[in-house]
């Protein structure tokens, strides 16, 4: 009984359902349909004790997601007797999970808005770390949490790392996110580098919230508007209108977006400004020249990191990159995102104008 009782628990008993009385030739049969009892399936989840995350295991009821489990289990809390051993929760009464999914390497968890409810700065960020820490101890390929609060992006956490300090910014209704989690998830989508992730409101920022807001449809405010929060939480990588391996460039005049583009995935969007009236032409065209300072003869003025694609028109660097077209026919670029462009680019890449 008590080998019986060890081989079930390791998962690998097997019921043997030959009968006793049964012919040699219905027994060979019996004995390849053994049935495998597997062990119960269990999760992590990650509470606190003495200021500190610890392991409590939860078992998953039978046809329940485990991710979903975990994540329910968390936020219902310790139990009665866990608390009794000193086992406690950051996470407030009340809050549920709304949603749960994947993304490429990125969970996408969305709770109710009490999640960021009442707390210091330090609640906060424990709340967060547990939900990262129970992300974390499930299979699975994704490094990153996207944590929004009913539906609008709060902020992103790295798994296996302890988030950081908890600075929030209320956004409309008062919905709090943070700017960094923002800079995270706008690098994952292809509009922010890695090393612009500063947490901090800057110029490049700006720039790469209005091209996100651009390319999907949105109001180019440069700031974090309620359908921006929203907005990061359901939007995926560009995808190029344009097919082809190699090196190219797509040039959005109306949403005010380049692509740069290498054998057909996006690997960076920039916010632009083009021809005001439409004078940049559409069509296919090639990069012909390129000067790191190149001077305009017309309009007398110093035109940094120029790639010509069509008569004297090129992309270029500009102090004033406005939402709408603006430029007597060129693609304006941000400070940086010029350069960007201008090395990505050489004599005989493609570019579309649409």
């Amino acid at each position: 009984m008590l080998v019986t009782l060890l081989l079930a628990v390791a998962g690998t008993l097997a019921v043997d359902l030959e009968p006793s009385g049964a012919p040699a030739a219905a027994v060979v049969s019996k004995r390849a349909a053994r049935v495998l009892v597997a062990a119960p399936k269990t999760v992590d989840v990650g509470f606190v004790r003495n200021g500190r995350l610890v392991r409590v295991e939860r078992m998953v009821p039978r046809g329940v997601a485990p991710a979903q489990h975990a994540l329910r289990e968390l936020t219902q809390g310790p139990t009665r007797t866990e608390r009794a051993r000193g086992i406690d929760t950051a996470i407030r009464p009340g809050v549920r999970l709304r949603s749960l999914r994947t993304k490429r390497e990125v969970w996408v968890a969305s709770f109710s808005r009490s999640l960021f409810g009442p707390g210091t700065a330090a609640t906060t960020r424990t709340r967060l770390a547990q939900i990262a820490w129970t992300l974390s101890r499930l299979d699975g390929v994704q490094t990153y949490a996207s944590i929004s609060a009913e539906g609008r992006l709060a902020t992103v956490l790295r798994l296996g790392v302890r988030p950081g300090a908890w600075r929030a910014r209320a956004g409309e209704k008062g919905y709090a996110y943070s700017v960094r989690g923002v800079q995270l998830r706008l690098w994952q989508l292809g509009y922010l580098s890695r090393a612009d992730v500063n947490g901090s409101f800057d110029y490049a920022t700006t720039q790469s919230v209005t091209a996100f807001q651009g390319w999907e449809g949105l109001s180019r405010t440069g700031t974090v508007t309620g359908e921006t929060q929203v907005a990061l939480v359901k939007a995926d990588l560009p995808r190029p209108r344009s097919a082809g391996s190699g090196r190219r460039i797509e040039i959005h005049r109306d949403l005010g977006v380049l692509l740069l583009i290498e054998d057909g995935e996006v690997v960076r969007a920039v916010h632009t400004s083009t021809g005001a009236g439409g004078i940049t032409p559409s069509g296919s065209f090639r990069i012909y020249r390129k000067e790191t300072m190149s001077w305009s003869v017309p309009f007398r003025v110093w035109m940094p990191y120029a790639a010509y694609f069509v008569g004297g028109i090129a992309t270029h660097q500009y102090p004033h990159v406005p939402e709408y077209p603006a430029s007597h026919g060129c693609v304006r670029l941000p400070k940086g995102d010029a350069a960007r462009v201008f090395r990505f680019v050489e004599i005989g890449t493609p570019v579309d104008v649409f």
